[in-house]
């Protein structure tokens, strides 16, 4: 296997170290912390997704790569449409529809909803004072 095939993957391969060593103990509250604020960072801006934004075409998305969920691919425009129907009044279906619409933009979702789950969890027991570290 050469690297430039799993580089891209950089994050994913922290999110497992991460969730091993919570498992397992071996890192303290700091290290935890940076483990999954690098693997919420990767999920958000970098992880390879089909950029989703609606075009022209009814009912279809574009198919574009892109980088990260908020990101669309390299057309301005869908760069905006992503973020602005992430943010704007968005419908629980809706967005539930645009952040899982296969497997792939799943995957990357259910990423960034543990990674963010995890560092704010660690980020709190770093803060009171728990565990060792």
């Amino acid at each position: 296997m050469t690297w430039h095939r799993v580089l891209p993957y950089w994050g994913l391969a922290t999110l497992v170290v991460a969730i091993t060593a919570w498992v397992s103990t071996d890192i303290g509250p700091i290290g935890l912390t940076v483990l999954f604020g690098l693997s919420l960072f990767w999920f958000l801006f970098q992880a390879p997704v089909p950029c989703g934004a609606k075009i022209r075409k009814e009912g279809q998305t574009c198919r574009n790569n892109a980088r990260g969920l908020p990101r669309g691919c390299h057309y301005e425009q869908h760069k905006w449409q992503r973020v602005r129907s992430l943010a704007v009044r968005p419908s629980l279906r809706r967005t539930g529809r645009e952040l899982f619409p296969d497997k792939k933009t799943g995957l990357a979702t259910l990423g960034t909803v543990v990674a963010l789950v995890c560092t704010l969890t660690t980020t709190v027991w770093l803060v009171l004072g728990k565990g060792s570290g």
